[in-house]
């Protein structure tokens, strides 16, 4: 299964700086992170529990104009998880949000809030899904913002399988009362008490959008004996079978019990398509297993430039976004980094299975060329706002069988 959180950081300065910057569009930091759980035979499995009222099945919203439908900046002047933050906007105190999502190797299974379309994968991902995507991209980049300001409306993309046409953010109290948590993942998600809330028309509110899906996806790592592999000095490869490279690569294998127990953990930057790593197993000891693993991990992940939420936004010559056009998202991440916050609720919900486990895990992140191909992730907002995404998947194999 992946579990996908997606975070959107919405962080917008007041309306009188907006004003004054000559209609400049606001910035909309779109922040995705989520993580696919493996088995020990490569196969993926589900990573956590989910609330009961998370949705499996789908019903229409009649009358919803989706974000894709608003008008576009003409110059004439006339967004698993989702969390926002904003210090302000022009767009009337909400702002209007379209998400589509695909998974183009297996079947969205759990969602929230509800969508307004949602397509089975024995739809999304045919052939003639797939040409008519083309057909819709190629309208997407021929149209002209200007001279389509009241013109032709697109249909949501036909390879998505979930469809969320409108949702609003909001600051202060969310617009309906949110459902009883339970679960500790959802509770820590919405503690983070700066965040915006999404509020969905079907009388939903909450800090995020999840969604789930059951996928065909392998871990595209194998692990190999090295030549020099004997007793006492388990030489091992990982060598990287799949058609993208892995990044932030943790190789952690335990044994032993109590003081007797020991620790090693290989670490590799990134191993391209292709490539392969080597090591000697005892010579990765790990005398600080947290500074190791999980604090490697959080600044590897952590956005170093800027760990927090900005709180203003001051808009330069290059820095003026106009002649935004809502009928054309933004579907290919910019990077990978989050907010440390965001980091910290990974560790504390993944931590133990990623790093504490007996026996043998391997932790890595997905590139975000392969996201992008795996998971298609298309974020709509108005005019007023332009999307920065960023998408962050990791990926946790237990229980692996030491060649």
């Amino acid at each position: 299964m992946r579990a996908s959180i997606l975070a959107f950081a919405l962080l917008l300065t007041s309306p009188a700086s907006a004003l004054a910057e000559s209609w400049c569009a606001y910035p909309l930091w779109v922040h995705e992170w989520g993580v696919q759980a493996f088995s020990s035979s490569g196969a993926p499995t589900s990573p956590a529990a989910l609330p009961s009222w998370f949705h499996r099945s789908a019903s229409r919203r009649p009358g919803v104009a989706p974000v894709r439908h608003m008008p576009a900046d003409s110059g004439m002047r006339a967004l698993p998880v989702l969390h926002f933050y904003s210090a302000g906007t022009l767009s009337g105190g909400r702002i209007p949000v379209g998400v589509e999502v695909g998974f183009t190797r297996g079947e969205a299974r759990v969602w929230y809030p509800q969508v307004d379309t949602r397509r089975r994968a024995s739809a999304a991902n045919t052939p003639a899904a797939r040409q008519q995507r083309a057909s819709l991209l190629r309208a997407r980049g021929a149209r002209d913002p200007i001279q389509n300001a009241g013109g032709a409306r697109f249909p949501s993309d036909p390879t998505a399988q979930l469809v969320w046409d409108r949702l609003e953010l909001s600051a202060g109290q969310p617009a309906h009362t949110p459902h009883r948590a339970r679960a500790d993942w959802v509770r820590q998600l919405r503690d983070f008490d700066s965040a915006l809330w999404v509020d969905g028309a079907q009388g939903e509110s909450e800090r995020f959008v999840f969604y789930e899906a059951e996928t065909r996806e392998r871990v595209p790592l194998r692990v190999e004996r090295g030549p020099t592999h004997r007793a006492g000095r388990r030489h091992l490869v990982l060598r990287n079978t799949g058609s993208h490279a892995v990044h932030d690569v943790f190789f952690t294998h335990r044994e032993g019990e109590g003081a007797r127990e020991r620790v090693f953990v290989f670490f590799a930057p990134s191993i391209p398509a292709g490539a392969r790593a080597g090591f000697v197993l005892e010579e990765h000891a790990a005398a600080d297993v947290d500074a190791a693993t999980r604090d490697r991990l959080r600044t590897r992940l952590v956005d170093a430039a800027e760990p927090t939420p900005p709180t203003s936004y001051r808009w330069g010559p290059d820095r003026c976004v106009m002649q935004r056009d809502p009928a054309v998202p933004v579907d290919t991440a910019e990077g990978h980094r989050l907010y440390a916050h965001e980091v910290d609720a990974i560790l504390a919900i993944w931590g133990e299975r990623f790093f504490a486990q007996p026996g043998t895990t391997l932790v890595y992140r997905e590139d975000t060329a392969y996201l992008d191909q795996a998971m298609p992730l298309a974020v709509y907002t108005d005019m007023y706002n332009f999307v920065l995404l960023r998408r962050a998947g990791l990926a946790v194999w237990s229980d692996l069988a030491l060649p």
